[in-house]
């Protein structure tokens, strides 16, 4: 009895790796057929998931049209429509972008910090790394270093993302650089405002 108890556990686990094998294969089979699409496949997939209000596609296509084509006003367009209708941080953050350089829109700092300020709350590091230089250097209302430092930590938890936008944008540097600059109790004024951020 123990015997066929055992060969019938054994048979079950068997039969449970080579369905979690077979599950992976298929997964990472989808996932690779993604990738192996062709620029004009994903192209017009987006734009079809874009229409039937899918704001990943609408995103893919703000950034197909802004890096690809050059394409701002196009660009805009979708990551206005991601951005609005979807509530999507990263294309609040490209529309924040925009906004700041000019591009596609025209350039308006009161629209872009309202774009950056959306996408940070949704905890876009990109956009909370801006809302840190925005405080640092006083774009709308004056300096406030503690504000600034307590964006700067927030974006330092994905400060890849921030770089892998440009080199130039990190994180870590700004820290460094508000750390010669402020009070401890000004930096832990900052830390507490982030603990108060994170628990909301």
């Amino acid at each position: 009895m123990k015997r066929l108890l055992y060969m019938l556990a054994l048979g079950l686990s068997l039969i449970t790796v080579i369905g979690y094998v077979v599950g992976k294969n298929w997964e990472e089979a989808a996932l690779l057929a993604e990738v192996e699409m062709d620029q004009q496949q994903k192209i017009k997939y987006w734009k079809s998931q874009s229409k039937k209000g899918n704001p990943d596609a609408q995103y893919k296509l703000g950034i197909y049209y802004e890096k690809q084509r050059t394409d701002f006003l196009n660009a805009q367009k979708w990551y206005r429509v991601a951005a609005s209708k979807g509530q999507h941080a990263g294309a609040q953050y490209k529309l924040a972008q925009l906004y700041m350089n000019g591009q596609g829109v025209e350039n308006n700092l009161p629209a872009a910090m309202k774009w950056f300020r959306k996408s940070a709350t949704k905890g876009d590091a990109r956009a909370q790394y801006f809302l840190g230089i925005a405080y640092r250097d006083g774009w709308e209302r004056g300096e406030n270093f503690i504000e600034a430092y307590k964006w700067f930590l927030l974006s330092n938890r994905n400060a890849a993302l921030v770089r892998a936008e440009d080199p130039r944008f990190d994180p870590t540097v700004a820290l460094a650089e508000m750390d010669e600059r402020m009070s401890r109790f000004d930096r832990e004024q900052a830390q507490k405002r982030v603990d108060k951020w994170r628990k909301r």
